[in-house]
């Protein structure tokens, strides 16, 4: 700047719109424009340095409201200040956002080691396992240990409440319109009605595998639009239940008010991603509707909700999508608040985030981020200056921009959160196994009246006659019909012989693929000694199709899915080739078998899970002489070795085998 005398015009054309905002500058300003010529030398000298500073740091020091006091630390400031957050804070909302490996992880790990309420944390990459070596009372649940039934009601929750929530969240995670959630909500309602919930809000509750069974049963009028929502309902949630393994398969899940009350990392990875987004939904709507039922309204933090992939749950794309309607789990964002329930979300890429969790989160931290458009998206929400957002270009990988409400962002260098990343499955087992044994859950029941309900289906006279003129269900060709029959006379069959049965391999797949498409069929697979066998599976469609259209009777012997029953009768077998007495689900045994001398029980272990714990517990009361468990993988047997040994069982009289070394087994035994 000048030495000689500048009016206040000059002055004004040399700064910033954003720098007449800054009181010293207006200060200084004011100073040069009305002092005495003769000092205003140094006012200008003032305020060239204060310009010059500002425009090299564009962000201002934090007022000491913004400075760490007993709350949470997230690092320091350029000037060296601690900076961090006020645990109350983080009731409003917390938004990171930043690539692949510019420290979301590590902030996270930072904020939750420092939060004195309990946490549920969200994890789809297997990341949060690992703070189980510096918290020993984290509970850790892999969805393969996980049993939740949507349908059971949280405490205190009416019924007709959680069945619209249930039929809100499943359709806005796997993307149904108005007329088939209206559908699913009908359904839950009518489910409830046949256990006698509404006369009685006790257990058992239906579980979404009864859903599916009832959904199946329902004889709707093919003719109305109506068997359109139906069909895409039953999709979906035949879907889920059979990508979502065991967990539904309970009455009522783990207790609830029990693990509202521990730090939990739910992993969902393996999960599909309705899936996944489904339970993280769910479980956001379940807590804060227990805590609207049981009006624990409260100003302080009481819980926190963290989240590292939030595009999943909060998407752009649903959210505009204006014939499902505003997504309820974007209304709970704001509600939660009202209840101390805080939420931690991060993502790489801001733009693909609903404008209802940008405007509802109070903190955001933006870190390194390379996409422009991601980038503009984030320091728009902040409304950062021009010369804040230019600075903010040059982040380094563990430096952040956070702003808190209304005031003055801040440029941070994060505090570091050293943990090594190696926690295995094995590892997990046995730091967890304890407490996973610890939890119980309710197995499904089914009252007779809902039993009646599917066997017979409705009588109503009008719609059965309807239906049975349907010119529109589901119709296969011959070659499909062909396959399905050999299906249910033999249905061990690998699919590679089956394709045998046609001129050409090639017509063999095309009516495979036509069954998988209607739904008649899925496909399953298993390793056996000789390599990986394909097998097909009727779904409750494909089974009502065969006995309708084939007059065949689709029961099978045996219990699970196919690949279950597949293992149950190749045991059977070799123990019938070896001369001795078997029978298939025979004193409560996969496979009993009975040498003249010895009463051995078989259980076929498809997955490590506490269910197959509790059936080692069963035998040994009903006090056989040995206990077989024929494992699917070295995994599985590894981990339910790990288990057993865990939960104090006496393993003298159990004996582990992979199923595809069973036959070898057998010429040393007994």
């Amino acid at each position: 700047m000048s030495s000689r005398p500048i009016d206040r015009t000059s002055l004004l054309q040399l700064l910033e719109e954003e720098e007449l905002q800054d009181p010293r500058i207006r200060r200084l300003l004011l100073y040069n424009t009305f002092a005495p010529e003769p000092v205003q030398e140094k006012g200008r000298q003032a305020l060239a340095a204060s310009l010059a500073h500002r425009r090299i740091h564009p962000f201002k020091k934090p007022t000491r409201s913004s400075l760490s006091s007993g709350g949470i630390r997230l690092g320091s400031t350029v000037s060296g200040q601690k900076f961090g957050l006020g645990e109350s804070v983080l009731s409003k909302h917390f938004l990171v956002i930043g690539q692949s490996g510019s420290g979301k992880t590590t902030l996270f790990y930072n904020v939750l080691s420092q939060l004195d309420v309990p946490f549920w944390c969200f994890d789809l990459k297997q990341d949060y396992r690992h703070l189980v070596q510096d918290r020993s009372e984290l509970l850790v649940l892999p969805w393969t240990e996980l049993k939740y039934n949507p349908l059971a009601p949280p405490p205190g929750v009416k019924l007709r409440r959680w069945a619209q929530v249930v039929s809100e969240i499943f359709g806005h995670a796997t993307a149904l319109l108005s007329g088939s959630k209206n559908h699913l909500l009908k359904s839950i309602l009518e489910l409830y009605r046949l256990y006698g919930l509404f006369e009685e809000r006790s257990p058992p509750y239906p579980s979404f595998h009864d859903l599916e069974r009832f959904l199946v049963s329902d004889p709707i009028n093919y003719m109305r639009k109506t068997s359109n929502y139906r069909d895409t309902v039953l999709n979906r949630v035949e879907a889920m239940n059979l990508g979502a393994g065991t967990v539904f398969d309970c009455s009522t899940g783990y207790m609830f008010e029990d693990l509202l009350e521990r730090d939990v990392v739910f992993e969902f990875d393996g999960l599909s991603r309705d899936t996944q987004n489904f339970l993280m939904e769910i479980l956001l709507a379940a807590v804060y509707e227990y805590r609207l039922a049981k009006t624990h309204r409260s100003e302080d933090l009481n819980h926190v909700f963290v989240l590292d992939e939030a595009k999943q749950v909060f998407s752009v794309y649903k959210e505009r999508q204006s014939e499902s309607g505003i997504p309820a789990v974007d209304e709970l964002t704001a509600k939660m608040r009202e209840f101390g329930e805080g939420l931690i979300v991060a993502d790489q890429e801001a733009s693909k985030l609903t404008d209802s969790i940008k405007a509802n989160t109070y903190t955001k931290a933006l870190l390194p981020t390379g996409d422009r458009k991601q980038f503009t998206a984030v320091t728009e929400s902040m409304n950062l200056t021009e010369r804040q957002t230019n600075a903010a270009k040059d982040l380094d990988t563990g430096e952040a921009v956070v702003q808190t409400g209304n005031s003055d962002p801040a440029r941070v260098t994060l505090d570091t959160y050293r943990l090594s990343k190696t926690v295995t499955d094995s590892d997990l087992q046995k730091r967890q196994g304890q407490l996973w044994n610890s939890l119980t859950a309710e197995p499904r029941e089914q009252p007779d009246r809902f039993v009646e309900s599917v066997q017979h289906g409705n009588t109503d006279s009008e719609e059965t006659e309807v239906l049975d003129e349907n010119k529109s269900e589901v119709t296969v060709s011959d070659d499909a019909e062909h396959l399905l029959k050999g299906l249910v006379e033999e249905p061990f069959v690998p699919l590679t012989e089956r394709y045998e049965e046609f001129s050409s391999r090639y017509k063999g797949n095309k009516a495979k693929t036509e069954l998988v498409e209607s739904g008649l069929v899925t496909e399953q697979s298993t390793r056996t000694e000789t390599g990986a066998r394909k097998l097909l599976e009727l779904t409750d469609r494909g089974r009502s199709y065969v006995e309708k259209h084939l007059g065949l009777d689709p029961s099978q012997e045996g219990r699970g899915g196919i690949v279950h029953r597949y293992w149950q009768h190749q045991v059977k077998k070799m123990f019938e080739e070896a001369g001795w007495a078997v029978k298939l689900e025979l004193f409560d045994a996969d496979v009993y078998v009975n040498t003249g001398k010895l009463e051995l029980a078989i259980e076929v272990a498809m997955e490590n899970t506490q269910r197959e714990r509790e059936h080692v517990e069963k035998h040994l009361e009903y006090g056989f002489d040995v206990i077989w468990i024929v494992c699917r993988t070295e995994k599985v047997k590894n981990g339910l070795k790990q288990r057993l040994e865990e939960s104090g069982i006496d393993t003298d009289q159990v004996v582990f085998h992979l199923a595809q070394d069973v036959s070898d087994a057998l010429t040393d035994w007994p």
